[in-house]
């Protein structure tokens, strides 16, 4: 699959330079997948077909056509473009658990915050933590924290991720590592000449570069047994 569509017919109507759009490509792919929380507490597998129960997550922008016009002296590149699409998919499995009426969601006081580990059932699992209790827990807990491998860890055993507020809320989730089957769209990319989960799209627009930025996701299935919520009162 081209990521400009009939790059070559096209060749002599645009003004854009392809190396500068490989650059672009290749800097958003790489920005994204450093950026992959899903794959942290999901089994996620790159499928070839899509079905309908696919969604898009992804950005639109129209942007000044500089970015890709060839010694333009502006470097080809849209910061946060692929952590953006990420960060999209976390909240999305968020949302979709939140609203799961199959998950065991235990009441807390908040004055159980910093024990709230004795509520964890499973041997191996995530844990999201809302930004809400970021500073509390990871104090108290300081001493059963590692950060060996680049993240942090409870008891060497369970990964921590922090979620903003404004997603999670008062909430702290359980994931069990094989709670959760997610499927992505593979993408051929001709510029990594690697199979990407991330699609990329670049057409010129009048004196404007069009670009499309998406994945493709299905949540396969969720074991509600293997996710527990805990809500925070008060």
């Amino acid at each position: 699959m081209k990521n400009i569509e009939n790059m070559s017919k096209e060749a002599n109507s645009m003004t854009f330079d392809e190396e500068n759009i490989k650059i672009f490509e290749k800097n958003t792919i790489e920005e994204y997948n450093k950026s992959l929380i899903i794959e942290k507490f999901c089994k996620v597998n790159s499928v070839d077909r899509i079905d309908k129960d696919f969604i898009q997550i992804g950005i639109r922008p129209l942007i000044d056509e500089d970015i890709f016009i060839k010694n333009s002296n502006v470097y080809p590149n849209l910061p946060s473009a692929g952590r953006f699409i990420a960060v999209g998919e976390r909240d999305y499995l968020i949302k979709n658990i939140l609203d799961n009426k199959d998950l065991k969601v235990i009441k807390i006081k908040k004055d159980e915050i910093k024990e709230f580990s004795k509520y964890l059932d499973f041997n191996e699992a995530s844990i999201l933590i809302s930004t809400e209790f970021y500073v509390e827990i990871f104090d108290h807990l300081m001493h059963r924290i590692d950060y060996n491998k680049g993240y942090p860890k409870l008891d060497s055993q369970y990964r921590l991720i922090t979620v903003p507020k404004n997603i999670l809320g008062k909430r702290i989730i359980f994931v069990d590592n094989l709670a959760i089957l997610w499927e992505k769209k593979k993408f051929y990319n001709e510029f990594t000449e690697k199979n990407e989960t991330l699609d990329i799209k670049i057409t010129s627009k009048g004196n404007k570069a069009d670009i499309t930025i998406r994945s493709f996701n299905k949540i396969k299935n969720i074991r509600p047994e293997l996710i527990n919520i805990l809500e925070v009162e008060g």
